[in-house]
Order: structure tokens, then C-alpha cells, then sequence
């Protein structure tokens, strides 16, 4: 197999790979190969000539998108991986979108086979959100050492969205599903705005990277930290809230004051006052006042969007995990709490997880069961600083009856609390 054209070859076909990176790659022009074991997704997208949908959620409508034409080959298949293992010789980038880094090891035979000997210079981009998952991938393909002309890059994509399956609400919203005969559609906003490590890319005379348009940068952990410590906080605090309410999608916070006193406002003061803190002279805009405001409003402002139809049992799931110690919303107030911030509104979103968690505890028995997920060998000077501000935001949310008053900034003492 031999292209001068640029050319993309993706593992996963989830909705990261199929709504972003093929998506943007088809749009300039690349070949594109995908790689993906669900037998029933590859057959559908063959029999549609090698072509799938997606559905952008613009800020004024839903707007589905054909996507097309692409190859897609099942790994498993011996046929098939061999084509795969020409596509990666030739890619220009080559990108991982699977569930978790943890399937790296099933990926990396693949990606050694394929990569291992090539003359032309390519990008490895790793998007498995998680901090420094390049490097697990680099060393999982290569743990001798990565071969000249190879770089692999971390990625920080703040695109919100995913699948549905529930026919009724494919119906209702006229979403167009990937393919004929496969009842799944994918909803994800139309955003560019995806942050890609410098250090990843090839120094090679001639080499571009398809993804061009993305913001390339040497402080990708300012990035990703920002994302976690962030965007993902502050979207897992809403949505505990959002859940206690009884709302069902995320934009239902549109006219709700909590949203801005809470929400917005935990971006603001928490998440912004230990980021720029620690990343003010990293000469990045965003880390300046004037960048993390303009950052914090657009967020806010994706985070209702109405088209998105962002289900808050999606937003919230899995609270257990995302309560860790080194998680979103107890990272952001560990980082808080070292730059001299009360995290008060992320206490009152971990309170409000609690009481997901564990509708019959009371304060104490809540506490003991979010400390003992944590190591014995955590700092314990911070965990009393966490405990302490999640035992003061309790009672707020204990003794708060969404029923009666779904305002929980009306509460009161909250008031006097955010003061």
C-alpha cells in the first residue's frame, strides 16, 4: 500500500475516533483506515460503502453529518490485519481511541508490527484521557526505545457528547445512526478547540501533521491538568447536583441560579485560583486572567448547550470512582487547598456524590466511607483538609429537600458559607 496523500490510520471506533479524529482527517483531505473488533460496527460501515454518520450538536440545531469514505478492518481477522499493518507503514499520524490505557497491551503488538522500520516520519497521538498516556503507550510499543522519526503525543480533547441507543430519543431528535442496521448514533458538539503535545511531533523536513488546526504546545500538562482539574470537576460537581434535582440533561441548569453560583463560580474561584497560581508564568494564554475567564464562559456555555441532550445519569456515573484521591473533584481540592482556596463548592459537589452514594448515611459514616477508598499513604494533612471541607458543606446538602426548594444556593447558611 503506498499513498502521497496524508493518511490516518485509527484504532477504535468509539465516538473520540469517529467524531473527531476521522472526521477532521476526511475533511483535509486524508485517507483514513480504522482498526476495530466489534464485528457488527465493521460490517455496517462496509455495507454502507465504507461511509458512517455523525451528529453535531451546533449551539442552534443538530446537525448529522455523512462521514466518508473510509476503510475499516477488523485486527482480529488475519486478512484484515495485515492491511492494517501496511496502512500503519504508510500513515503520516495514527491515533488511539480506546476504552482505557489499560488496552494498550492489546493494541501495541499491532502498532510495533506496523510502525517498526518505516522511512517517513509520523505522530502517534493517544487519546485515552488520562495524564501521560503516551508515554504508557510509547513504552508499551516500543520498550527498547522509540525508533527515529516516531513521536507519540499526549492529547487534551474537551469535546463533550457520545452515543445513544434509546430509539424513542433517536426518533425524536432525527439523529442519523452510524450506519443502516446499527441502532447507535453518535451526538457530539461542534468543537475544534483540541490541545495536542508539541514534543510528540517529528522534526523532518516536509512532515505535516493532518491536525494542523489544533493547538500544538510543549505544556501539555498545564493542559491536562486544566481538563481534570477543570472541565471534568466542575461537570461531575454539576451533575451530582443536577441528579438530586431530578433533571435529566445537563441543559436543563439554563435560568438556574445554582449553575452560576455554583458552577461558574467553582471554575472561577477554585479551579482558577490554584491554576493560574502554578501556571501564570508558563507564557500559555490561558493562564492568564483574561484566557481562563474567556475559557471558563465558553465551558459554562457548552456545558448547557441544549442541542447536546449531555444526560446527567452519563455526567454523574461511576461516583465511587471519580471521588479517588488523585480524581477530578478531590484533585481539584487538594490543588485549592495548597494555593491557600477553600473549595467550598467542590466540598458541596462531593457531599452531594455522598449522598448518591449513600442515601442512608449520615455525616461520619459518609466520611468513613470516602476516606477508606483512599491509600493509607496519602498525605494526611491534606486528607484532614478534605474531610474537614466536605464535613462543613454536609449538613447543606443533607438537610436540602430539592422537592421543596430545588435552589440550593437559596438554602439557608449557603449564602454565608460561599462567603
Amino acid at each position: 500500500m503506498r499513498t502521497d496523500r496524508p493518511a490516518l490510520v485509527g484504532i477504535g471506533a468509539g465516538a473520540i475516533q469517529l467524531g473527531l479524529w476521522a472526521y477532521y482527517a476526511r475533511r483535509a483531505g486524508a485517507r483514513v483506515t480504522i482498526a476495530e473488533v466489534d464485528a457488527a460496527r465493521v460490517a455496517a460501515i462496509r455495507r454502507a460503502g465504507g461511509a458512517y454518520w455523525i451528529n453535531l450538536a451546533r449551539f442552534d440545531r443538530i446537525e448529522p453529518v455523512r462521514v466518508g469514505p473510509v476503510e475499516i478492518l477488523n485486527p482480529g481477522v488475519p486478512a484484515d490485519r495485515s492491511r492494517l499493518a501496511a496502512a500503519l507503514r504508510v500513515a503520516t499520524d495514527v491515533v488511539t481511541a480506546v476504552p482505557s490505557t489499560r488496552d494498550y497491551a492489546k493494541v501495541a503488538p499491532l502498532l510495533a508490527e506496523g510502525l517498526k522500520g518505516r522511512k517517513r516520519p509520523v505522530t502517534v497521538y493517544a487519546s485515552e484521557n488520562e495524564i501521560a498516556a503516551a508515554r504508557k503507550l510509547e513504552r508499551a510499543v516500543f520498550p527498547e526505545g522509540i525508533p527515529r522519526g516516531i513521536g507519540f503525543a499526549d492529547t487534551v480533547i474537551e469535546r463533550m457528547g457520545g452515543p445513544h441507543v434509546e430509539p424513542g430519543f433517536l426518533r425524536r431528535l432525527g439523529l442519523q445512526c452510524i450506519a443502516p442496521g446499527l441502532p447507535l448514533a453518535l451526538l457530539v458538539e461542534d468543537f475544534d478547540r483540541i490541545v495536542v503535545e508539541r514534543a510528540g511531533i517529528p522534526k523532518a523536513a516536509g512532515y505535516r501533521t493532518i491536525y494542523g488546526l489544533f493547538l500544538a504546545t510543549r505544556n501539555i500538562r498545564l493542559y491536562e491538568e486544566l481538563k481534570l482539574y477543570g472541565h471534568n470537576a466542575v461537570h461531575f460537581m454539576l451533575g451530582c447536583i443536577a441528579r438530586l434535582k431530578g433533571y435529566a440533561v445537563m441543559s436543563e441548569f439554563n435560568g438556574d441560579s445554582d449553575f452560576g453560583l455554583l458552577g461558574v463560580d467553582a471554575l472561577r474561584h477554585e479551579t482558577g485560583g490554584w491554576f493560574r497560581k502554578v501556571y501564570r508564568r508558563s507564557g500559555e494564554g490561558i493562564a492568564t486572567d483574561a484566557g481562563f475567564e474567556s475559557w471558563a464562559v465558553q465551558l459554562s456555555r457548552r456545558i448547557v448547550n441544549p442541542y447536546l441532550h449531555d444526560a446527567v445519569d452519563r455526567v454523574c456515573r461511576d461516583p465511587g470512582r471519580k471521588l479517588a484521591w488523585n480524581d477530578r473533584i478531590i484533585g481539584t481540592m487538594r490543588r485549592a487547598i495548597r494555593a491557600r482556596v477553600a473549595p467550598m463548592r467542590y466540598a458541596l459537589g462531593v457531599a452531594a456524590a455522598l449522598r448518591i452514594l449513600y442515601p442512608r448515611m449520615n455525616r461520619g459514616s459518609a466520611l468513613s466511607a470516602l476516606a477508606s477508598q483512599w491509600d493509607d499513604s496519602v498525605s494526611r494533612a491534606e486528607r484532614r483538609a478534605v474531610l474537614r471541607a466536605v464535613a462543613d458543606a454536609w449538613p447543606l446538602i443533607a438537610g436540602w429537600s430539592p422537592r421543596r426548594n430545588p435552589v440550593l444556593s437559596a438554602q439557608p447558611g449557603i449564602r454565608e458559607y460561599l462567603r
